[in-house]
């Protein structure tokens, strides 16, 4: 956020014509201010609104659809401060200028921690006004098509990543459907303990690939019905390490291959590959390998028939705080008693 303390220079054609698509709110309690400012902006702008203070310049912005919002900060009723925070509490996302006297410098700074956009300082030179408000709402749109840029990416990241995860259970009848539904569960256990929805989301990336690793696994290996000799678990046991070496270049916004690598991780430090103990551990890891046990334990193996939901709850039940977490065991518990058909749930692609 900046004041421009030099005249911009006169607007292009481009520049006139876009700050003439806008719909503009301007709120302003001096009133030779406000008809002053509002004469000029009424043949630049599309649409200006103008309220006589923060009470009212938030009752329009509620009812009303705007590019971008001015206000002054010192007004009666409802200060610009509160006015702001009003309408940071929509979750509308517009651009928001303030004009101020340089004698409310801590307004300024807590407009600032607000998160306004631009502001412009008293007395107001329109041209630059102009100018903050085409700024504003420019750099805002460029946020905006850079977060639709953002979103896409990841799209494509989840397909690629759920195609990868199907390339994995193709290997194996026995595990078709295992990391979709070690992903629902993980998922519900991030929402029973109240994770963050971002955090939740790296949870459910992960279990959608956390045995990516078993690609390097021989298939008669994954598939043998009876007992394992020492070599060949001992191959099955690196399939985290080999996960995490797949996809520890790929940049995603959360610690997927941390995460591939520690799901079969305990808190006593029986697990592996490396032996980590407790905080170690990473919550989401922990949250992957109690959703990870109970899917596993649920389902139909080479070597055994499925256990069962109840069989599985008794083994989270026994390594409850010595092997799993106890938040997420607990959590686990109270998802699988309210919602026992969660394992056979379908999630669209």
């Amino acid at each position: 956020m900046n004041d421009r303390s030099t005249i911009p220079a006169a607007p292009s054609e481009a520049d006139a014509a876009f700050v003439r698509s806008l719909r503009v709110l301007y709120v302003e309690d001096q009133e030779e201010i406000r008809e002053l400012l509002a004469r000029f902006l009424t043949r630049r702008v599309a649409r200006l609104d103008v309220a006589e203070d923060g009470e009212e310049g938030a009752q329009k912005f509620v009812a009303g659809e705007y590019d971008v919002v001015v206000t002054d900060i010192k007004m009666p009723r409802l200060d610009g401060l509160e006015m702001i925070e009003r309408i940071k509490a929509t979750g509308r996302s517009v651009p928001i200028i303030v004009v101020t006297a340089y004698s409310d410098r801590d307004f300024l700074l807590r407009a600032i921690e607000l998160g306004v956009d631009r502001y412009v300082t008293k007395p107001v030179d329109p041209d630059l006004l102009v100018h903050a408000i085409q700024e504003a709402t420019r750099e805002r749109a460029r946020q905006r098509d850079l977060l639709a840029a953002q979103r896409r990416i990841l799209e494509i990241l989840q397909q690629t990543v759920m195609a990868l995860g199907r390339a994995i259970e193709m290997r194996d009848p026995y595990i078709d459907g295992h990391q979709k539904r070690v992903s629902l569960l993980a998922e519900a256990i991030g929402r029973e303990l109240g994770m963050a929805p971002d955090e939740i989301e790296g949870i459910r990336f992960a279990a959608l690939i956390h045995d990516i690793g078993s690609i390097r696994i021989p298939s008669e290996i994954i598939c043998r019905p009876g007992p394992l000799n020492p070599m060949e678990y001992a191959i099955v046991k690196g399939h985290p390490k080999a996960g995490f070496e797949l996809v520890q270049e790929v940049d995603f916004p959360w610690p997927i291959g941390e995460m591939i690598l520690q799901h079969h991780e305990r808190l006593d430090g029986s697990g592996y590959p490396r032996g980590l103990k407790g905080d170690e551990i990473l919550p989401a890891a922990r949250i992957l390998a109690v959703a990870d046990v109970v899917e596993a334990m649920s389902s139909h193996r080479p070597y055994r028939p499925a256990l069962g939901i109840a069989k599985a709850q008794e083994e989270l039940q026994s390594g409850r705080g010595r092997l799993f977490d106890p938040a997420a065991v607990d959590a686990c518990i109270r998802i699988l008693d309210a919602r026992p058909d969660i394992l056979s749930a379908k999630r669209p692609d």
